[in-house]
């Protein structure tokens, strides 16, 4: 089953930390352990990595 709402978030969060390493907030590291911990707190079903 689809979780449309959990799909959000995980896209929502993950495009939110792509600008801040984009405006120098996050290295390269920082992302790549947010993005993880994004996919497993949401575990987006829809989204294939």
């Amino acid at each position: 089953m689809i979780d449309t709402k959990n799909d959000l978030r995980y896209i929502l969060v993950t495009r939110t930390l792509e600008k801040a390493a984009e405006a120098g907030l996050l290295t390269l590291e920082e992302l790549c352990a947010a993005k993880r911990l994004a996919r497993n707190r949401y575990q987006p079903q829809t989204v294939w990595e």
